[in-house]
């Protein structure tokens, strides 16, 4: 009867604590969950936020774009059917990249837009074969004005242009390259005071390097006439037809060009003397 009643008590003290001991690891289970950090949801989605005018600038660009090109073949030649394909527009990748294809399936373009925004802002344009790149053109900041064009030959960069005034009609730096060197840097850039035109209506001032990409001259026409005032180049002499056939004022003064000198302007306007 006593051995009975031990087992009894025995088996309930071994119940109580077996359960005591589930009831602590569940809340330390239980603990451990709730205090755990929730992972970020990293998955903005897509939503068209840019300006209309923005979205109406960029609209129909490649087919623009290749339009332009038949017609340096043929002025009469009609605008060309492209057909349109989305790729990588989700609610988790905000990078749009849209191709367009010709009739014959060769690639003719393509756009992305590199923030989400639904505007685009980077776009390749194709040859006919859909394999060579003949221009790049970015929007640099979001109004559907192209702020850079890369224009290339046979898949090597020949011209760089850019745009700082909002104006597609005329670009403020043109760069041209040789076999993909640097060969010439045009800019527009405003006058020194007491100049007889403060801005040129075009390039004023050049850059000129040799085959091996160094700078030789640099030429600035500050009177907006088409020749050149101020000349500093490696030898302390100008001969025009050395340099881009750039044309040099009778009375243009000529200075020695520094093996470190880059600058744009030239040392009496750094050191604030007219």
């Amino acid at each position: 009867m006593h051995k009975m009643k031990f087992l009894i008590v025995f088996v309930l003290a071994f119940s109580l604590f077996n359960t005591s001991c589930k009831s602590k690891k569940k809340s330390k289970t239980t603990a451990e969950k709730t205090d755990k950090p929730k992972a970020a949801c990293n998955c903005p989605k897509v939503r068209v936020c840019a300006d209309k005018k923005a979205l109406e600038r960029v609209k129909e660009r490649c087919s623009k774009w290749q339009h332009e090109e038949l017609k340096k073949t043929s002025s009469t030649a009609a605008a060309p059917s492209l057909s349109r394909k989305e790729l990588y527009i989700t609610s988790v990748n905000p990078i749009g990249v849209i191709k367009y294809y010709r009739n014959d399936n060769t690639l003719a373009c393509r756009e992305v837009d590199l923030n989400g925004d639904g505007l685009m802002d980077l776009f390749y344009f194709y040859d006919p074969s859909g394999k060579i790149t003949k221009e790049v053109q970015q929007d640099w900041d979001r109004d559907g004005i192209i702020d850079l064009r890369r224009i290339y030959r046979n898949g090597v960069i020949f011209r760089e242009l850019q745009n700082t005034d909002g104006d597609e009609s005329f670009w403020e730096v043109e760069k041209t390259y040789n076999d993909g060197l640097i060969a010439q840097i045009a800019l527009k850039v405003i006058n020194p005071v007491g100049s007889p035109v403060r801005v040129c209506p075009s390039y004023n001032y050049y850059e000129n390097f040799d085959t091996e990409g160094k700078l030789i001259s640099i030429s600035w026409d500050i009177d907006c006439d088409g020749d050149m005032d101020r000349i500093r180049n490696k030898d302390g002499r100008f001969v025009s037809d050395k340099f881009k056939h750039l044309k040099v004022d009778k009375a243009a003064s000529v200075e020695k060009l520094r093996t470190e000198d880059t600058s744009i302007a030239p040392p009496s306007d750094r050191n604030g003397k007219k």
